[in-house]
């Protein structure tokens, strides 16, 4: 079978977990953290509990039930891989095998085009994917195209790999489990998995992940896949930095924004004002009802505005507030105690508070927008915390 270097078309697919934008972040420094944290470590004993327990939260990030809910597969194949696995029959995994097109040693395999599709997918059950069978020699040759550097600002590694990837259950868990965390959780994260607390990490202490991950099925993981070749070279010897693993992160969060963006705008370079609420209300758990209403509300108030559309780079700044959307809600809490709405001066300072940063004019103008019911030029707590907060997609 001829494989295909390419992402294949995403129809309205939309991202179901609140990704993290680290564009405005300030550089990372790892001497910095090394010395705020150097007396918070764990011990070998604590981290794969420490891991797991921070992991089990946000292993239901592409569906809101629990976890170890089994979903109805509607193709036999697939059915019947999910019963002969040796893994924990859970809503992930069944997700897992809709998605995942390769199979080698009796193990299911994500492509690069694969886990793209499988954390962007929205709602309903996937189309039935054909599985290819690899033999040894054709999956040599998928590891030997796996690249061997993290790069700054390699935001389409997954898009670029397309179909010439091996990913495997544990590491699509791992991702997922991750992508919508803040900062520090990417900190407590390489902490856990750094067993020896030496601010590197190992192909042995990336494979105890794997393991945990894996539920103590029994089986060994394979011995090496395209994310172990690109972050411990073929032979294992590599390492991973802080730097590393955050720049690794931070890169794919941006992938999935992108893809997002990019669908929505067909390829421009802005989208517009009802765009931007439209993918915003998509995160939450409103009713279709509810979702329209704050729709067509911008749409009644664009006439008002000087510019009514969005940058990527506004886009995600926006993203990476809802990420710190309970920060915000301690900022705002005074003016929720006093009964006193907040105008967009406060607001803004409430975000630099909570998140070092200064939105943009235009995004604080383009919240008011969405999220002042009544057009007075302030926001009540009910207005805007309480849907960001207790309606946003987790």
């Amino acid at each position: 079978m001829q494989r295909m270097h390419c992402l294949s078309q995403f129809t309205r697919a939309t991202l179901r977990f609140s990704p993290v934008s680290l564009l405005q972040k300030e550089p990372f420094s790892w001497q910095h953290h090394r010395q705020r944290t150097n007396n918070t470590r764990s011990g070998p004993g604590g981290a794969a509990v420490g891991l797991w327990a921070a992991a089990v939260g946000t292993l239901a990030v592409i569906k809101d039930d629990p976890e170890d809910e089994e979903v109805d597969i509607d193709h036999d194949e697939a059915k019947k891989e999910v019963e002969s696995s040796r893994y924990r029959k859970t809503y992930m995994f069944s997700h897992f095998c809709s998605f995942s097109s390769l199979n080698y040693n009796s193990e299911m395999f994500m492509t690069g085009t694969d886990f793209l599709q499988a954390v962007l997918w929205k709602t309903g059950k996937p189309p039935p994917k054909p599985r290819e069978e690899l033999n040894v020699e054709q999956f040599q040759k998928i590891l030997d195209s796996a690249p061997r550097h993290i790069n700054d600002n390699e935001r389409e590694l997954f898009r670029n790999l397309g179909e010439n990837a091996v990913i495997s259950f544990p590491e699509f868990l791992f991702l997922v489990s991750i992508l919508s965390k803040p900062r520090d959780h990417f900190l407590k994260t390489f902490q856990m998995i750094d067993i020896d607390s030496n601010w590197v990490l190992t192909k042995e202490e990336f494979e105890q992940v794997e393991n945990m991950f894996a539920a103590g099925e029994g089986g060994e993981n394979p011995e090496n896949t395209t994310l172990k070749v690109h972050f411990f070279k073929m032979d294992g010897s590599g390492i991973i930095t802080f730097e590393d693993f955050v720049k690794f992160l931070d890169n794919l969060q941006k992938e999935c924004l992108e893809l997002e963006f990019t669908e929505k705008s067909l390829g421009k370079e802005r989208i517009s004002d009802r765009d931007f609420t439209e993918l915003l209300m998509s995160r939450t758990t409103l009713c279709d009802e509810e979702q329209q209403r704050y729709i067509d509300r911008v749409e009644q108030r664009k006439e008002f505005d000087k510019d009514n559309s969005v940058s990527f780079a506004q886009y995600a700044q926006f993203m990476n507030l809802l990420n710190d959307i309970h920060e915000l809600e301690i900022a705002l809490r005074m003016f929720q105690i006093a009964k006193k709405p907040v105008t967009p001066e406060e607001f803004q300072r409430a975000v630099q508070v909570c998140t070092g940063y200064n939105f943009e004019d235009r995004l604080i103008e383009l919240t008011f927008k969405i999220f002042d019911d009544d057009g007075d030029g302030h926001l009540a707590h009910d207005e805007f915390m309480k849907v960001m907060k207790d309606k946003i997609r987790k």
